[in-house]
Order: C-alpha cells, then sequence, then structure tokens
C-alpha cells in the first residue's frame, strides 16, 4: 500500500517546514519542499489559512497530488523519488561520491549525446542506452575503454535499484558478447613510440602546444587526467607532487622529473604566455580538448610517416618501455606510473620480452 501524506516541521524564525511523507513498496521516505508557512495548518485550530502562506501551501499539496499520481500510475518502473528523477543529476552524484574520473569522462560523452542536462529515467530504457553505445562506437574508443564506460553507467543504474528509485537495470537486457550490443572483451594491443620514432616525431614540424603536451607524457608518465590538473606550484625541486582520487581515497604521489620532461617546461610556458597573453595557474591551460588533441597527433604522426595509431595514452605507454628498455626495474616503473599494484605494470615488461625475442630471432645463424 502506498501514500503521500504532507506534514510539518517546526523550524526557529521560520515558522514550519513542509515535507513530504512517502511510504511505497515497503519503504518509507521524506521530500523536503524547501517551502515555509507561518502556522501549522495540520491542526484544527488553523483551518483558514493565512494571505502570506497561502502560495506556499497550495504548492505544497498541489506536488503531494503530483507525487500520489506518480506512484499509482508507476511509469516504466519509475519510482517518484523528486531529488532523483533525472539520471544526469543522480549520475553526478553518484560519480562525486566515486571518486573515480572516469565517471566524469562518460558524463562528458553521455550530455553530448543527450544534447541537453537533463534526463528523466523513464527515457533511459533499452533503445536509449543501445543508441547511446552506437555513439560511442563513433568516438575513436579501444574495447576495453567502451567497455569501462558503459560499466560505469550500469553501476550507477545498478545503485539507482538498490535506492529505489527505478525497478530493474535496463543494461540487463543487453546482449553481450560477439555480436551483441555491448562488445566482447578483447587483449587490446599496447601501442607505444620507441626512442628512434620519437626522434622522427621532433624532427617533423608541428603545433607547438601539441608537441610540448606529448613530449612532456612522454618523458613523465602521467597519464591526461594529471597532465591537465597539473599546477606550476605542484613542480618543486624537480619533483612533481599531485593526488589522485580512487574509490574515495585521496593519495598522494611524489614523480621526481626526467631531465627531459624538465627541459620542457621554459618552452612550454613561453607558448603558453603567447596563446593566452599571460601564464597560467594550470601548466596546459593553453591546451587544446581531449579530441583535437587525439586529432593533431594522427595528423602529426602521418606527416612523420610513422605507422602507428598515435593517440594521448601513447606517451604514458612510451615512457613505460622506454624506462623498461633503459634498464629502470619494473618496481620503479610501477611506482612512477602511479599503480597500485605490479600486475598492472607486468604488461609492460611482456611487450619488452615480446622485442627482445623478436631481436634475437634476427641474429644469424653459423
Amino acid at each position: 500500500m502506498a501514500s503521500v501524506t504532507l506534514r510539518t516541521k517546526g523550524i526557529d524564525k521560520k515558522g514550519y517546514s513542509l515535507f513530504l511523507d512517502i511510504y511505497n513498496e515497503g519503504h518509507r521516505y521524506k521530500e523536503y519542499l524547501k517551502l515555509y508557512v507561518s502556522k501549522d495548518y495540520l491542526k484544527p485550530e488553523n483551518k483558514n489559512v493565512l494571505k502570506q502562506d497561502k502560495e506556499s501551501w497550495e504548492l505544497a499539496k498541489a506536488i503531494q497530488a503530483k507525487r500520489i499520481i506518480q506512484i499509482k500510475e508507476s511509469i516504466a518502473g519509475f519510482i517518484p523519488k523528486s531529488s532523483k528523477q533525472d539520471f544526469i543529476q543522480y549520475y553526478r552524484e553518484q560519480a562525486t561520491q566515486r571518486g573515480s574520473e572516469t565517471y566524469q569522462y562518460v558524463l562528458t560523452y553521455l550530455i553530448e549525446f543527450n544534447k541537453s542536462e537533463k534526463l528523466p529515467f523513464k527515457v533511459l530504457d533499452e533503445k536509449y542506452l543501445k543508441d547511446f553505445i552506437g555513439f560511442l562506437k563513433t568516438q575513436e574508443l579501444s574495447t576495453s575503454s567502451l567497455r569501462m564506460y558503459l560499466s560505469r553507467i550500469s553501476a550507477v543504474l545498478n545503485q539507482a535499484v538498490k535506492d529505489k528509485v527505478i525497478q530493474t537495470n535496463p543494461f540487463h537486457h543487453l546482449k553481450r558478447g560477439l555480436g551483441g550490443d555491448i562488445p566482447a572483451e578483447t587483449q587490446s594491443k599496447i601501442e607505444y613510440l620507441t626512442l628512434n620514432e620519437l626522434r622522427s616525431l621532433n624532427d617533423t614540424a608541428f603545433d607547438d602546444c601539441v608537441r610540448h603536451f606529448f613530449f612532456f607524457s612522454c618523458f613523465s608518465g602521467l597519464r591526461l587526467s594529471d597532465l591537465m590538473k597539473m599546477k606550476w606550484t605542484d613542480i618543486k625541486e624537480g619533483t612533481l607532487t599531485y593526488t589522485q582520487v580512487k574509490q574515495g581515497n585521496v593519495k598522494t604521489h611524489y614523480l621526481p622529473l626526467s631531465a627531459q620532461a624538465l627541459s620542457l617546461l621554459p618552452a612550454i610556458s613561453k607558448k603558453q604566455v603567447k596563446v593566452m597573453k599571460g601564464k597560467q595557474e594550470l601548466v596546459f591551460a593553453h591546451v587544446p580538448p581531449k579530441r583535437k588533441i587525439n586529432t593533431q597527433l594522427k595528423a602529426w604522426a602521418k606527416k612523420a610517416k610513422l605507422d602507428k595509431n598515435v593517440h594521448i595514452h601513447v606517451g604514458r605507454h612510451s615512457f613505460a618501455t622506454l624506462a623498461l628498455t633503459s634498464g629502470v626495474g619494473l618496481y620503479t616503473v610501477s611506482k612512477m606510473l602511479g599503480h597500485s599494484k605490479i600486475g598492472t605494470t607486468q604488461i609492460y615488461a611482456e611487450v619488452i620480452d615480446e622485442v627482445k625475442q623478436k631481436a634475437a630471432d634476427l641474429m644469424p645463424s653459423l
């Protein structure tokens, strides 16, 4: 049995706050309306509503009637809980709580696809998700990134089920695997550049904003998100201090920057002043958005006659492989990359082993 009851709560100097006491499917919750009246009109002696309270009281009664209708209709499994009626608003709250920056990347794509920051839960059905997946497939994402982004939305929808906002997660109706709506997991190839290939890029004229940004990534190993948050004041005596938030926990990293990375800073500062008419707080405030950077990196690689799919993350991969081939230990590389588990770094060691094996196979025989 469901019910929506209008109630009052006494508040000092403000009279009474109005809220709805909602009971539905065995769960009770309160919806505070941010409406106030000078008297408690639920008491028999206060039957006549004063003129200054009439608008707030009538609005509260109208909202109560609307909630009753919503519960009766139960459209598309939606449980009326006004603070969480909009998926994008709910998703943004969850993303903040969970901390992982990939949730923010998904939010950007979702708003771009939706063409609005308003997305009612009842619209987010199986068809909508299929269309969104189709949109993501046009964004030059790797299969692993696409799967990860979809998992973020599914996780938020699972939480919405737990919070009794929706009855079922529409992702559960999508087909997975080969030929399905959600692509099968594949072992993605680690794309990286050798020292000679980096030299080829360096010898090829290109826009300094992208050039500096990519080379700094190659010689620091930083992720895109950490590069974009990096401040000039974070770099002291050759060491970069930065923080990462994972699963709600904040971890501080201290990264000694290589001589090559440090040598780029004066040129970066000079370019920033030229582009933005002054030095900014962020080191890469003058750099274009991610998508434009990737487009320009592909053009730069093509100009340098490199037959590789160069994108922003290739810089991080290149740092890891260069460090390992130069004799830096796996544990040290893992710490420099900010990995919480050395097993994550092990994949680069496997890449290096493969390179060494190919080199050995080229040795002539007697």
